[in-house]
C-alpha cells in the first residue's frame, strides 16, 4: 500500500503582474533537494498561479502545502506593499 499524496492548489490574483511577481518569488522553491520527501511544480496561467505538490506521505504533503501557502501570502503581501509606495 502506498502513502503517496498529491495536492493541486490554484491561486487567482487581481492582475497578471501580481501573479507574475508571486510566481517569480516562488519559482526558486521548486528546486527542492533530491533527498526531499516531496516535489513541487509551479505554473503561471494568466492571472492564476498553479501549484502541484507530490509527496511520499501525508505528513510531507502537509508540511509542503503549509510552507508554500505561507510563501504565497508573504509574496502577495510584499507585492501589495510595493504598489502602495
Amino acid at each position: 500500500m502506498s502513502n503517496h499524496a498529491t495536492a493541486n492548489v490554484e491561486f487567482v490574483f487581481s492582475s497578471r503582474s501580481e501573479a507574475r511577481s508571486v510566481y517569480e518569488a516562488l519559482k526558486p522553491e521548486e528546486e527542492l533537494p533530491e533527498n526531499s520527501r516531496c516535489t513541487a511544480r509551479i505554473e503561471l496561467r494568466e492571472k492564476a498561479l498553479r501549484l502541484e505538490i507530490d509527496a511520499k506521505d501525508t505528513a510531507a504533503l502537509r508540511a509542503a502545502v503549509n510552507s508554500f501557502l505561507r510563501l504565497v501570502i508573504v509574496a502577495r503581501d510584499m507585492t501589495e506593499l510595493g504598489r502602495e509606495t
